[in-house]
């Protein structure tokens, strides 16, 4: 129980941080916080939240396009279990695994069999979840934290690789048996420096500045003073200035006038530019709103994209780890039913969402004829969701064509 203490205090610990890189990419940036308040002043909040946008551009490169399995001694029995047991999760699951990883830099699949005797799985974050593992990094104890609707208490799940442990305000009330005989999670990790937060959270919160003070300088001069020579403006004088705007000066020597920052529109539009681009740059993105030039071909189009598809693939075989562990647990649980699977015999492909140059890719599948099988060629192709459903249904066409009596169509009478 001392190391369930410790793994609870080390995860309270770190999860402030990780509610701010969640805070983050919904939006709720320092701006708001902190700010600086000028009495009687326009004080509005600007936030462009370039972290949102990065995160779900990366998602959609990723998992545009559906993962597809092949098995790699061509058993089409292996795949067809997979789509078949797996019909049942969301269609979106990968991507929102992706978005958590790329959120917070780690997230965890939790696997069980549901009410109805179904192999599913539940995607958790550093914000619910905590996980101990051993020197090669191998899950020994996972603890899953939740509250339950209407209800004040505190719940946690404590999985080891024999029982489930469940507790209700820190007392045990329930252990159950675990089917895998090891703990039933993945860890998807990229780590927290491999973030979008913590590539460009101060540039995102300069950015914001800059923003919120141009907008409030427009709203009533920030950055002016008044001066009054030749009378004495007292407090009250000065409240009713900036509520009535409106400054009675009896003698004609007085003398009144505005002082403000000589800030060069140019300079401010410069620096926001400078603080875009650097955010492009150190996260491998590009900005889609500038102007293309005349060469938009498929290639072209993506050689501008190799740096940002070179980190998609990073974090992709992250992802790729994952998906393997669970198809892994799936096939143990299928073992249990005797049908015999091995999940080493699986190749995960996917293809990113960027432009695509299908003619070049049908002529190399074309040049590769009789060196690599069908199956293979066909999950070149980035609308093929599974290659072995997709030879399937080649074979059952030839067969329906080959078994057409051209005799009964009239066909076969011909004269020439």
């Amino acid at each position: 129980m001392n190391l369930i203490n410790e793994i609870k205090m080390d995860y309270e610990l770190q999860k402030c941080n990780y509610m701010d890189m969640l805070d983050y990419y919904n939006g709720n940036h320092n701006i708001f916080k902190n700010y600086r308040y000028e009495a009687n002043r326009s004080n509005q909040h600007i936030c462009v939240n370039y972290i949102h946008k990065f995160v779900e551009e990366e998602l959609a490169y990723i998992f545009g396009n559906p993962v597809t399995y092949i098995s790699k001694d061509g058993n089409k029995n292996v795949t067809k279990a997979i789509d078949y047991e797996l019909f049942h999760w969301k269609d979106t699951h990968n991507q929102e695994l992706a978005r958590q990883v790329e959120i917070f830099g780690t997230a965890y699949e939790l696997y069980y069999i549901n009410a109805d005797g179904l192999f599913s799985s539940k995607i958790l974050n550093p914000i619910n979840a905590a996980v101990y593992t051993d020197t090669d990094g191998n899950p020994e104890i996972f603890m899953h934290f939740y509250s339950k609707k209407f209800d004040n208490d505190t719940y946690y799940d404590v999985y080891y690789n024999d029982r489930i442990e469940i507790y209700k305000n820190d007392t045990l009330i329930e252990t159950k048996s675990n089917i895998f005989n090891k703990v039933p999670v993945s860890i998807c990790t990229i780590g927290k420096e491999q973030t979008i937060y913590s590539k460009i959270k101060d540039l995102n919160n300069s950015l914001n500045s800059i923003m919120s003070d141009q907008i409030n300088t427009i709203s009533d001069y920030r950055t002016a003073y008044l001066i009054v020579t030749g009378c004495n403006v007292d407090d009250e004088t000065e409240t009713e200035l900036r509520s009535k705007g409106i400054l009675n000066l009896k003698s004609k020597e007085s003398n009144v006038s505005w002082l403000t920052k000589d800030v060069n529109a140019e300079y401010i539009h410069n620096m926001m530019k400078s603080l875009i681009d650097a955010m492009f740059s150190v996260t491998n993105h590009i900005d889609g709103n500038e102007k293309l030039q005349s060469n938009t071909s498929g290639i072209a189009l993506r050689t501008r994209l190799i740096f940002l598809e070179q980190r998609c693939k990073t974090v992709f075989d992250t992802l790729a780890n994952t998906i393997s562990d669970r198809i892994n647990f799936l096939f143990s649980y299928l073992n249990m039913k005797n049908l015999d699977y091995d999940y080493r015999d699986i190749t995960i492909n996917y293809t990113p969402c960027i432009p695509q140059d299908l003619v070049t890719t049908a002529q190399t599948i074309t040049q590769l004829n009789g060196v690599i099988s069908n199956e293979t060629a066909l999950s070149l192709l980035p609308f093929i969701e599974n290659p072995s459903i997709e030879m399937d249904k080649i074979r059952k066409e030839q067969s329906e064509m080959d078994s057409i009596n051209l005799e009964k169509l009239g066909l076969g009478n011909e004269q020439g």
